[in-house]
């Protein structure tokens, strides 16, 4: 099957000026680009007045965490924005390699109630996508923190060196069987206290292995810079291939951020550091997040029996009042019975329900068990530019593909039209090097091969793009989505760094 893109603006994802240029595919991969008129092709797309580009590569994703991976396999919310290829196993919980602990590791998202979980090792999990594809490429980290929660047994506590050992032998042959690398998830409950020696050992291993190190910062807010701080010298001692995780500017810390960004340039030439980021003013937290540190247990029961014992949560209450934002927006709730939440502003239900909206906090964490992302609208926009005009920057969504009645983020669905759209309005960045941070640049810094870019010989993940909208989206040489009629097939394949 060969198609023919024919007389689209042509940008190749590396940065270069755009071309009117011609795009033959022949089955998975580009065969040519130029000027093809004379070539013959199964079906001619005529893309004049558009532009061609490679796949978007979003490598900070949660479509495994909250399960959408197995219950909408198409992940449209992907396809319909371009993105081609996503990397899971973000923040520090993937869902292999299975490691003495139950496979329902990301309760905080979702629910593997339904689901087959026939695998252990990352190779038996790759496996499972090979036989049963997606509509994008996926690829997968190890999780951190499920390797270390499965040798405490969910306590926290320091690890011995021999466990250390352990779990750098573990992450060793993950990468070997294809992961890409290790996350971790410094912010949350089983993170937040591990302790520096023990991380930077791991990400000595994990250099050793050839993988990449990405990590949830242990404080975006009052510590920003302690946290950049300590990714940085990561790099540095380990010579490490090091990714932070979705660094949004956050209210009220603007000058932190600042500096939190002049530190990453003056450190660029002797590390090996990036982050992503994305054109949003609202985040999304886990739940249990808004607690205060001293409140925070290492189980949800724990936290569930807490909030009862009224001392305990009249203290919760007066710190609420103090730290939280205005408003949070219920995003996503793993509890089928409780999804008529989802969407809705939690001031407004404690407006209807005559209670307070600190009271009406703890009622959503009571009546979830823990287990709810909420939207919060606490990022500075104006940081935003800065941001991504900076040569570390990457562009991805921090969200995963929904179903098609579910309650959607605008990341989910928007993050690289808005991106686009952005850069354009505010005169940010040209748009060929826009185009690398969404394309190109993701897919070097994870060694993403013969992807991201738009070559002879790669394989034909490609956008047409109209009005900074996707109208077609190719995976592997497959028209798998277009504006007209949505998904056509399931393409994706399963990806694995170029040394696997």
């Amino acid at each position: 099957m060969a198609v023919l893109i024919k007389n689209g603006l042509v940008y190749d994802g590396l940065g270069n000026p755009p071309e009117r240029k011609d795009v033959l595919i022949r089955g998975k991969v580009i065969a040519k680009i130029g000027d093809l008129s004379r070539s013959h092709a199964d079906e001619v797309i005529e893309a004049n007045g558009k532009i061609v580009t490679p796949g978007c590569v979003d490598v900070t994703t949660h479509s495994d965490h909250h399960y959408s991976l197995f219950y909408e396999p198409d992940q449209e919310d992907f396809l319909s924005q371009g993105v081609t290829s996503i990397i899971g196993g973000n923040c520090g919980v993937s869902l292999a390699p299975l490691f003495g602990i139950l496979p329902d590791i990301a309760t905080e998202w979702g629910s593997v109630s339904g689901i087959n979980v026939n695998w252990k090792t990352i190779k038996e999990f790759l496996s499972y996508f090979e036989q049963h594809p997606v509509g994008v490429n996926f690829g997968t980290l190890v999780g951190y923190t499920g390797l270390r929660r499965g040798i405490t047994k969910d306590k926290f506590r320091d690890l011995t060196d021999s466990e250390i050992a352990s779990i750098g032998r573990i992450i060793d042959v993950s990468i070997k069987q294809g992961a890409f690398g290790c996350s971790f998830g410094l912010e949350h409950i089983h993170g937040i206290r591990t302790p520096f020696y023990e991380i930077e050992r791991i990400v000595r291993a994990i250099t050793h292995s050839n993988g990449i190190s990405t990590i949830h910062l242990r404080d975006s807010a009052d510590e920003l810079q302690e946290s950049i701080e300590e990714c940085v010298e990561m790099s540095e001692r380990t010579s490490g291939n090091v990714h932070i995780s979705h660094m949004q500017p956050l209210k009220k810390n603007g000058k932190k951020f600042e500096e939190a960004l002049s530190y990453i340039t003056e450190h660029a030439n002797h590390t090996n550091v990036h982050f992503d980021v994305n054109t949003f003013d609202m985040v999304p937290l886990l739940i249990y997040e808004l607690l205060p540190e001293w409140a925070q247990e290492e189980s949800f029961s724990g936290m569930h029996r807490s909030i009862h014992v009224p001392s305990f949560a009249s203290r919760v209450v007066e710190y609420l009042k103090k730290n939280s934002a205005r408003d949070y927006i219920i995003s996503h709730i793993p509890d089928k019975t409780l999804k008529f939440l989802e969407g809705k502003s939690i001031r407004e239900l404690a407006t209807r329900a005559q209670i307070s909206f600190e009271e009406m906090i703890l009622h959503i964490m009571d009546i979830t068990h823990f287990r709810a992302t909420i939207s919060a609208k606490i990022v500075d926009v104006s940081l935003l530019t800065s941001a991504i005009a900076h040569s570390q920057s990457i562009i991805s969504s921090n969200s995963a593909s929904f179903g098609k009645k579910e309650f959607k983020q605008l990341q989910s669905i928007k993050t690289f039209p808005d991106f686009l759209s952005f850069v354009q309005k505010n005169d940010v960045i040209s748009l060929e090097k826009a185009i690398g941070k969404m394309t190109s640049v993701p897919a070097k810094k994870f060694k993403i091969e013969k992807r991201g870019i738009l070559a002879e010989g790669n394989f034909a993940d490609i956008v047409i793009w109209s009005d900074n909208k996707p109208v077609s989206t190719f995976v592997n040489g497959n028209n798998a989505w277009t504006i007209e009629k949505g998904c056509k097939g399931r393409y994706g394949a399963v990806l694995k760094p170029k040394q696997v």
